[in-house]
């Protein structure tokens, strides 16, 4: 399997070009597709394996990478004009997932690819937010709103050199209600380290903290997909922590209630990049009772929106937010609607409204039961 060949090269095994028995395109567009192209570069580019690869190989690897370094200089002083200007009102984001750990862990930030930007802040700094954002040239994206459906809103500009800068602002790191709660603004921001080269306004989550979002994200958001550079986090943000630090992952995770979840993330690097985690890290994870962990019911495989909705509803304590999550899925708001279906504000339009309600309902049923959703 490709992926586990590139895996192979990530682990520093450099291989000949034939034994890899694959077309140049067909491995670049591999590497494209997992993000991996630059970090291939990095890793090959002065092996003496890599120097009898077809040209055509190492050229556009070569390409790709200095591509994404020329375009992590513009994100990099995009990213801290924004952070300086959110701090001069007083909100101070966490910044997680890709970014963060692409400016603390990575040899080089460009090596970490990621279509877009992640913060945590404080649901009441929202407004906050959004007038820096709009103040700064940014405009809103188009997004289903909602405060549980979502969680979030992003912003997005393009610069003078047509590079788009998109950031994800989340007031809970997981649509999930599962998982929303897991790791708090609170509890990341107390722990949180600084980010130099982002100035002095960046924050990112501890390494144990990055970790165990790190285990989840592939979980709580894209079904258990497997991606070659979300393993490959969790693998160098593992061999970053000490016995302590790993034994507090652990304490963490069953208290948490994410032991199950985490365990599988350890054992997937382990599988693709040979992570060290002590079997006894991995024995006390799998002793936890499943039974405790609402969040192992999202290690099945191959679930559908309907089962993640269900597992979303159930995950709520109250039958207020049960029903207000129903009613933000099948009724979001008019200005939503008529910006998603392209007919404008006017009268005529919002009279139009009742018959997009209904059409988004009868697609949204028929995906459903297709299988398609």
């Amino acid at each position: 399997m490709i992926r586990d060949t590139l895996a192979q090269l990530l682990r520093g095994r450099p291989l000949t070009w034939d034994r890899l028995g694959c077309h140049p395109s067909f491995f670049l567009a591999v590497c494209e597709e997992e993000g991996a192209s630059g970090l291939i570069h990095h890793q090959l580019r002065h092996t003496a394996e890599f120097a009898a690869w077809p040209a055509q190989v190492r050229r556009a690897l070569e390409q790709a990478s200095r591509a994404d370094a020329a375009r992590e200089l513009l994100v990099r002083r995009e990213l801290t004009r924004v952070l300086d200007a959110l701090a001069d009102r007083g909100v101070r984001p966490v910044l997680f997932k890709g970014s963060a750990l692409a400016y603390t862990l990575y040899p080089a930030p460009s090596l970490r690819s990621r279509s877009d930007t992640d913060l945590l802040i404080l649901q009441s700094d929202t407004d906050a937010v959004r007038e820096t954002m709009s103040g700064l040239g940014y405009a809103p994206a188009l997004l289903c709103d909602g405060e549980l459906v979502f969680r979030q809103f992003e912003f997005a500009r393009e610069d003078e050199f047509a590079v788009t800068h998109a950031l994800d602002f989340h007031w809970a790191i997981s649509t999930q209600s599962a998982f929303a709660t897991v790791l708090t603004y609170d509890e990341l921001v107390q722990r949180s380290d600084p980010a130099p080269a982002l100035g002095p306004n960046a924050r990112v989550p501890s390494k144990v903290d990055a970790l165990l979002l790190a285990l989840m994200h592939p979980v709580m958001h894209h079904r258990n997909q497997q991606r070659l550079v979300w393993a490959y986090d969790v693998h160098l943000l593992a061999g970053s922590l000490d016995s302590d630090g790993l034994r507090e992952l652990a304490a963490r995770a069953i208290d948490k209630r994410i032991a199950a979840v985490c365990a599988r993330g350890l054992r997937e690097a382990q599988d693709w990049f040979g992570t060290a985690v002590s079997a006894d890290i991995l024995d006390r994870l799998a002793a936890a009772p499943l039974g405790e962990q609402p969040t192992a019911a999202y290690l099945a495989p191959e679930r559908s929106w309907a089962q993640e909705t269900a597992a979303n509803l159930r995950g709520l304590s109250r039958w207020g937010d049960r029903l207000r999550l129903l009613k933000e899925i099948t009724l979001p708001s008019p200005a939503y609607m008529l910006q998603a279906y392209g007919v404008g504000r006017s009268g005529f339009a919002r009279a139009l409204l009742p018959a997009l309600y209904l059409h988004r309902g009868v697609r949204g049923v028929w995906r459903v039961m297709s299988g398609r959703k």
